[in-house]
């Protein structure tokens, strides 16, 4: 008999060897079938882990610069703040939506912020009051006022493979965000 805690390590380092081997597999769906082929041996990929999470990204108006996501875990104070996202994923942009897969490595509360850096400097380009000025949006289009939405609104729970999670992107204007 394997004793449960000898077991249990094996476990968890399988877990974090595939999640590991996959780290950077990143699913876009784009209008060719070649693409959709990709698109679904990628996805069959991403199913095999047993947490993950299919963002449906909205609106994405060109297919200039990059898509950045960062995932953020469920500490509300962490939120958003510079160094404490959990990761960061970059892929090309593809104008119109779509979809990308994101390996996690166990269950939980997780939120997700991302934004198209149009000119691929690497970072969120703002007007001079802090204002975004490239596209961006929050995991379950959580509302931007007149400053960055709360955890608890852009909050939602991986229980396991392909948590659907939708984004549309926005952009700011003199009045807070432009609407969804």
């Amino acid at each position: 008999m394997i004793d449960p805690s000898v077991q249990k390590d094996s476990t968890l380092r399988t877990m974090r060897s595939l999640l590991a081997g996959v780290t950077g597999l990143v699913t876009v769906a784009v209008g060719t079938a070649g693409a959709q082929e990709d698109e679904a041996a990628r996805q069959s990929a991403c199913e095999q882990l047993p947490y993950s999470i299919m963002l449906d990204i909205k609106r994405i108006r060109d297919d200039r610069g990059t898509i950045t996501i960062d995932l953020h875990g469920d500490d509300p104070e962490k939120f958003l703040k510079s160094g404490a996202k959990l990761s960061r994923t970059r892929i090309p942009a593809a104008a119109g939506d779509m979809k990308v897969c994101l390996p996690v490595e166990k269950p939980g509360v997780y939120a997700v912020a991302l934004y198209q850096d149009r000119d691929s400097d690497q970072k969120l380009d703002k007007s001079w009051i802090g204002i975004p000025s490239e596209p961006f949006g929050v995991s379950r289009d959580a509302p931007i006022r007149l400053g960055p939405p709360k955890h608890r609104e852009a909050a939602f729970e991986v229980t396991g493979p392909l948590t659907p999670v939708t984004i549309t992107l926005t952009r700011a204007n003199r009045r807070g965000a432009e609407p969804r």
